[in-house]
């Protein structure tokens, strides 16, 4: 008798494991198709994608599928495509080292800790500046650059040290910064869409 119930009681306790393994399985698919899907959608390829479409074109194109993913009483998305190229990638990778042993401590991409945060950069700052800025701050606020005093005196006059990178790493933290801003946006753009 206690072996027939236990014969009975095996399937139903095998099939409840069975759930509890499988459901949280397809509960992550359903979630990275979702996620695939709306990259897609919004012109993301999964892992980022490469195009020379012009503004206009990608804001039109993420207005359409901003409308389609989004309910009748919430607001639209605003955001940008995002775009790299494999050699873009590349060099956010090697930027990736060079960020951590030389601005790290001062800085992080989306929030202030000793000097500002860097998301956005290339859209205040041109390259050339941003190198010469990062050689020699210094120099530039001696210099009296408007933009460079400006930045001395919002973040209590604290001098930024002179840093000996090439123009080449000096870029590479840039598309590091560039593609760790992204990815900040693209969850901005997830949370604004819950």
């Amino acid at each position: 008798m206690a072996d027939q119930y236990s014969a009975n009681l095996l399937p139903k306790t095998m099939s409840r494991n069975a759930l509890e393994l499988v459901f949280p399985a397809a509960a992550m698919l359903l979630v990275c198709s979702l996620v695939v899907l709306f990259l897609t959608g919004t012109g993301l390829q999964p892992g980022l994608t490469f195009s020379d479409e012009s503004s206009a074109d990608k804001s039109e194109q993420m207005n359409d599928t901003t409308q389609a993913f989004a309910s009748a009483e919430s607001d639209s998305l605003d955001t940008a495509t995002v775009q790299f190229s494999l050699q873009d990638l590349e060099a956010a990778a090697a930027g990736d080292a060079l960020f951590k042993n030389n601005c790290a401590q001062c800085h992080a991409i989306n929030d202030v800790v000793v000097g500002p945060a860097l998301a956005g950069l290339t859209q205040r700052r041109a390259q050339p500046w941003v190198v010469k800025w990062v050689q020699n701050s210094s120099k530039m606020v001696a210099s009296g650059d408007e933009y460079a005093v400006k930045i001395f005196n919002e973040y209590q006059k604290q001098q930024m040290p002179s840093f000996a990178l090439t123009e080449e790493q000096i870029g590479q933290i840039i598309k590091y910064i560039e593609v760790e801003g992204s990815k900040g946006m693209i969850r901005e753009t997830f949370a604004v869409a819950d």
